[in-house]
C-alpha cells in the first residue's frame, strides 16, 4: 500500500511542479504526508526513538527544524556568500566590466554554440578543484553566465551548459570517487588517473556535440535567435549601473578574485594556508569594499554600496535555500516509507547477466538521485554491494562501479529539486523545470556513453 501511496504523491509533486504551483509549498507538503503515513503505518517514526516532541504532529516540524539547521550550517554560509558578491560585483559595475573587457574576443566567434565547447572544458577543469556542483555553479552565474549571454547565448542554453559538467564526478577530490575507490581497495590517484579519465575524455569528446545540436534545437523550438540577442546582455548591465559613474578597467579582475583565491592557496599550489569558500568570498568584499573606499575617497559611499551584498544574501536564502531544504524534507520523507530501500531490494532481485546488472544499477541510481536530488546518497547506498555483483558474476568490480558512480551525478543533474538546479534556475530567473530539460538529452546521452564504455572497457 505504501508503494501506491508514494508513487501517488510523487506524481502529485511532478504534476504541481509542472502546473508551477510554488514549489517549497509543494515539495514541504510532499514530505508532510510522506513522514506521517510512515509514521502512521508502523513503518518507520518521524524521529529516532527518545526524540519525540510527543505528538505526530509536533515531530514532522521538528524533522523540518533539524534538516533546516543542517542545510544552513552545511552550505548556508557557502551559497549565501557567493550570492552576496555576486550581486556586489554587479552593483559596483564589476560583472560589467569583464563582459566589457571580454567582449571583443568572445563576440569575434561568430556562432555562439561554438562557445558551449570551450565552456563544457572550463567548467569541467573548474570541477576538479571546486567539488561543490552548487557552489562552482553559482559563482560560475555571477563570472561566466554574463559573458555568455552577452555573447547570444540564450539564458537556458547558457545555464544548462554551466550546469552539464558538474554530473561529471572526476577527480581526487570528489566524495564519490573516493568512496568507489575504497570500495574496491585502489588509491585514490591511481582511481582517478587509470579509470575514470578515460570516461571523461570520452564524455569530453562526444557531449559537446549532443549538447550543442540539443541547445540549438530547443532554441529554435522556443523562437530564439541568437544574432537578435548579441551585446544585449551588456546593454541591460549598463542600464542597471549608475550611468554617471565610469567603471575603471581594471574592476574586470575583481569577478575573477575568489578563482584567484581558491586555486592559489589550494593544495595544488600552496598548502600552508587553508581556504574554503566563505573565507575567498568575504576576503574578494573586503578588497572590494577598500578599492570603492580609495576610488571614492568615501568610506560611507563604500559602506552603502554593501548593501547590495545583504539584497543579493537575502535574495539566495529566499528563494534558492527555502527550496533546497523543502527538498531535502521530501526527500527524507521518500526514505522514511521506504521508498529507496524498496529501490535497491528490487534491483537485487534481478537475475541479469553482468552487463545487465550494471545497467539496471545504473538506472535504479539515476532514478534514486533523479528523486531525491542527491548525488552522495545513492551512491553510499549501492556502493557496498558492488564487491558481491564482482563476486557473484565473476567481474571486474570495475565494471558495475564506475557506471554507479556516473548515475549518480547524471540523475541529479535532471532533477528539479537538486540543490545545483534550484540554485541556477533561480539566478537566472528560470524554474527548475526549464533547466532540466535543457539537461536531460545530455545527460541521457552521458550514462549510454558510460555504459557503453564501461562494458567495453571491463567485460
Amino acid at each position: 500500500m505504501e508503494y501506491i501511496f508514494t508513487i501517488a504523491i510523487v506524481g502529485l509533486v511532478a504534476y504541481s511542479m509542472l502546473k508551477k504551483f510554488n514549489p517549497q509549498a509543494t515539495l514541504i507538503t510532499a514530505g508532510l504526508f510522506l513522514l506521517a503515513y510512515a509514521s502512521l503505518s508502523g513503518i518507520n517514526p518521524v524521529l529516532p526513538d527518545g526524540q519525540t516532541q510527543g505528538a505526530l504532529f509536533f515531530d514532522l516540524w521538528q524533522k523540518f527544524t533539524e534538516i533546516t539547521n543542517t542545510r544552513l550550517g552545511k552550505v548556508g554560509l557557502t551559497l549565501v556568500s557567493i550570492a552576496g558578491v555576486s550581486t556586489y560585483l554587479n552593483h559596483i559595475g564589476a560583472s560589467q566590466a569583464l563582459v566589457k573587457a571580454t567582449s571583443r574576443p568572445v563576440m569575434a566567434v561568430k556562432n555562439p554554440y561554438i562557445l558551449l565547447i570551450l565552456v563544457l572544458l572550463f567548467v569541467s577543469i573548474m570541477y576538479v578543484f571546486i567539488t561543490g556542483a552548487t557552489s562552482l555553479s553559482l559563482l560560475l552565474m555571477g563570472t561566466l553566465y554574463p559573458v555568455l549571454r552577452n555573447a547570444g547565448v540564450s539564458a537556458k542554453t547558457a545555464v544548462a551548459t554551466i550546469v552539464i559538467p558538474t554530473a561529471w564526478e572526476y577527480g581526487p577530490g570528489q566524495i564519490n570517487a573516493v568512496i568507489g575507490a575504497n570500495t574496491i581497495n585502489v588509491e585514490i590517484m591511481d582511481f582517478v588517473v587509470h579509470h575514470q579519465t578515460i570516461f571523461q575524455a570520452l564524455l569530453l569528446l562526444i557531449i559537446p556535440v549532443v549538447n550543442i545540436v540539443w541547445q540549438r534545437y530547443c532554441d529554435r523550438k522556443d523562437g530564439y535567435n541568437p544574432a537578435d540577442d548579441r551585446g544585449k546582455y551588456l546593454e541591460k548591465l549598463e542600464q542597471e549601473h549608475d550611468n554617471t559613474d565610469v567603471v575603471p578597467g581594471f574592476y574586470a579582475l575583481l569577478p575573477v578574485l575568489p578563482f584567484v583565491f581558491l586555486f592559489g592557496f589550494s593544495s595544488m599550489v600552496m598548502e600552508s594556508i587553508t581556504m574554503t569558500i566563505p573565507i575567498a568570498m568575504m576576503s574578494t568584499i573586503t578588497i572590494c569594499v577598500l578599492i570603492e573606499a580609495i576610488r571614492f575617497r568615501s568610506v560611507q559611499r563604500a559602506f552603502n554600496n554593501f548593501e547590495a551584498w545583504l539584497k543579493g544574501t537575502g535574495m539566495i536564502f529566499a528563494s534558492v535555500l527555502t527550496l533546497m531544504i523543502a527538498a531535502e524534507y521530501f526527500s527524507a520523507g521518500l526514505t522514511n516509507i521506504g521508498a529507496i530501500n524498496a529501490l535497491i531490494s528490487n534491483a537485487k532481485s534481478f537475475d541479469l547477466g553482468p552487463a545487465g546488472i550494471v545497467i539496471v544499477f545504473s538506472g535504479f541510481i539515476l532514478l534514486t538521485a533523479f528523486i531525491t536530488g542527491s548525488g552522495n546518497a545513492p551512491v553510499m547506498a549501492f556502493i557496498p554491494i558492488v564487491p558481491q555483483i564482482a563476486t557473484n558474476f565473476g567481474v571486474n568490480p570495475l565494471l558495475p562501479l564506475l557506471p554507479i558512480l556516473f548515475a549518480a551525478g547524471i540523475g541529479r543533474t535532471m532533477s528539479p529539486v537538486a540543490g545545483v538546479i534550484i540554485t541556477v534556475a533561480g539566478m537566472s530567473d528560470l524554474t527548475p523545470i526549464d533547466v532540466v530539460k535543457r539537461t536531460c538529452v545530455p545527460m541521457l546521452s552521458s550514462m549510454v556513453v558510460v555504459l557503453v564504455m564501461a562494458v567495453i572497457q571491463y567485460s
